[in-house]
């Protein structure tokens, strides 16, 4: 995370992300689209070739998971929405405002429904995109017969993409887990506390998320996930040295951090047993760290007592959150809105497959997907130039057996793009459809390729001034909720900081919200000024929380290696007044004078103070504590 200039947004949002190349997955992509389509010329129908390739596609941009179980929870989620979607397309084609309405209301439950998390987030726009192609493609079918091809194109996918489980199970849990314990090698290497939260937190996360898929649908806990869960838990007092050292300018020396990637490759291949290299520690960190990293040892041998709770169960206790949100009510109504809009356009400018307008709306307008405003600009630049290959393709390529190989290409260059570029990817997904578009339902060239850059350039002018410029929440400064859940969180990490069985405890809450926080940051600065330059203004208080959060390590390490508890009364101090500042940054109304007395100045909670009294100095406009 950084405060760049609010200048330049627009070359940093055209920058690929950096990201490795997924040739497995784009193999994988463009095999089931390709199967798909062969299936249509040989049967001697293209739309089964297109309905084939089309949840194949679908399937295809979700296999991007570590975990074979996460990869088969989010296929299936995302193909059955796409299924629904096809459904109402067959049911409300060319049916006027009955159409118009069944957008509406389809935008409704997808936007409510894409909150709950990625995977129904996904199941929400293929949801909207199928609803889009075939309420304008005919089909002459059974209802139900257009669904079960979309659902076998995704299930081809989906037995490519799993195919390899058996022989690989737990290999990707094995190293979520083992490259956290990389990634703080890696930080010590750097002696750079900023750098430790900008690589960690993500990190952690995604262990996190990797676990809890690891054991999705198991009523009991097997020996596997124990122990991962264990070691991801061994983190913890690892954490807690490594920050308490850089803040002091120290580092362990080579042998120590090389017994931590010991660690780390013992973790990656399953091993319960590691030899460390030899080290003595002179410093009191390096005796504390060397006590981590000898509590990791012990939960790798299953030494250790199994962690308590369950992972991949808080869904269950926020649902009815998200679900009542006004943020997730508020995306539903700028979505249907939008879809509507369209969808009445739709029905008076006749162009050939005027679909293209309403699955530009969906696909630009997803929050979750980055800027709004910025994936507009992407979407338009990535068709124009789809527009012109795929012109060239249609032109150069006969339709039938010679687009196989053709979709092949583009659907892996599809998949690879969606990691690392919306423009990438949107230049070649935009010539796929195409040619499985007018496989399926063919119409004059010289009408379909102009229509396809107005259509996108009309779907995106709805988006930007019925989704996003008519929405003042949707281009103000996004931060500060953000902001406000994690001074939070390190306020609840600075609760259980001093409880007995520091070992065991876990708290992840403060760098998954420090994840969240990195994200959306990255967004907002994505963002045209003056919503990117609002953003930057924030960066100062990011790294006052990130201080504070590290100054509650440093304490829970002082307190660990003898020094005197804080008094209750100190405790209750700095809490009130991190409670304070979260009102403060989230602008609801704070405290004139925190409860629990002054922030104490000597003890081992005197650092934490200090760093408190900054983040109150670094807020925009320059605030004071009281």
């Amino acid at each position: 995370m950084g405060a760049g200039a609010a200048s330049g947004w627009l070359g940093r949002a055209l920058r690929p992300k950096k990201a490795p190349i997924a040739w497995a997955a784009g193999l994988r992509a463009g095999t089931g689209i390709a199967a798909g389509v062969a299936t249509g010329v040989v049967v001697g129908d293209p739309r089964v070739g297109m309905l084939l390739a089309t949840g194949a596609l679908a399937a295809a941009i979700q296999d991007r998971h570590p975990s074979y179980r996460l990869r088969f929870v989010y296929i299936t989620v995302a193909v059955l929405g796409g299924a629904a979607g096809t459904v109402i397309g067959v049911l409300f084609h060319a049916l006027g405002w009955w159409t118009v309405a069944a957008f509406v209301g389809t935008a409704l439950v997808s936007g409510v429904i894409s909150a709950i998390g990625p995977a129904f987030s996904a199941a929400g726009m293929n949801m909207l995109v199928t609803a889009s192609m075939w309420s304008a493609l005919p089909l002459h079918a059974s209802w139900w017969w257009p669904p079960l091809l979309y659902l076998a194109g995704g299930a081809t996918v989906l037995a490519l993409t799993l195919a390899a489980w058996p022989v690989r199970a737990g290999t990707a849990e094995r190293a979520a887990v083992a490259r956290v314990y990389r990634e703080i090698a890696a930080v010590l290497d750097e002696g750079d506390a900023a750098h430790a939260w900008a690589v960690l937190p993500p990190v952690i996360g995604d262990a996190h998320d990797v676990l809890a898929g690891h054991r999705l649908s198991m009523p009991d806990r097997d020996s596997e996930s124990v122990w991962l869960m264990g070691m991801l838990n061994a983190v913890q007092p690892l954490l807690e040295a490594t920050e308490s050292m850089l803040r002091r300018g120290e580092r362990p020396p080579p042998r120590a951090r090389a017994a931590v990637r010991a660690v780390a490759e013992a973790v990656a291949s399953g091993t319960r047993e590691v030899r460390l290299p030899r080290w003595r520690p002179v410093t009191a960190g390096e005796r504390d760290f060397d006590r981590a990293l000898a509590y990791a040892v012990v939960c790798l041998r299953g030494d250790a007592e199994p962690p308590a709770g369950r992972p991949g169960r808080r869904w269950r206790r926020t649902l009815p959150g998200v679900l009542t949100s006004p943020g997730t009510w508020g995306y539903a109504l700028r979505l249907a809105l939008c879809m509507g809009i369209a969808a009445a356009l739709v029905s008076v400018v006749r162009v050939p497959h005027s679909y293209w307008v309403l699955m530009t709306v969906t696909l630009v307008l997803k929050p979750d997907f980055g800027s709004v405003f910025v994936r507009a600009v992407l979407r338009a630049l990535g068709t124009l130039a789809g527009v012109v290959v795929g012109g060239v393709l249609l032109l150069l390529v006969p339709l039938g057996w010679p687009t196989v190989p053709v979709v092949f290409a583009l659907g892996a260059l599809a998949r690879i793009g969606f990691d690392r570029s919306n423009a990438m990817m949107s230049t070649a997904i935009t010539p796929l459809i195409l040619i499985l578009a007018e496989s399926a339902a063919p119409a004059p060239l010289r009408q379909v390729l102009p229509a396809r850059l107005f259509d996108t350039l009309l779907g995106c002018a709805i988006v930007l001034i019925a989704g996003y410029a008519l929405w003042p929440r949707s281009w103000r400064v996004r931060v500060r909720d953000r902001l406000a859940d994690t001074v939070t969180a390190a306020e609840r990490y600075l609760e259980t900081a001093f409880e007995a069985g520091q070992e065991t405890r876990t708290p992840h809450e403060v760098y998954r919200r420090f994840s969240s926080l990195n994200t959306i940051f990255q967004q907002a600065l994505s963002e045209p000024p003056p919503a990117s330059t609002r953003t930057a203004a924030w960066w100062p208080e990011v790294v006052a929380v990130q201080r504070i959060t590290d100054a509650v390590a440093e304490a829970a390490v002082q307190v660990r290696q003898g020094a005197p508890p804080p008094s209750a009364a100190d405790l209750a101090a700095v809490e009130a007044r991190l409670r304070a500042l979260a009102s403060v940054v989230r602008r609801e109304p704070a405290e004139k004078d925190a409860p629990g007395g002054a922030l104490p100045e000597t003890g081992p909670l005197s650092g934490v103070a200090a760093e408190v009294r900054t983040a109150w100095a670094a807020l925009p406009g320059g605030r004071s504590p009281r």
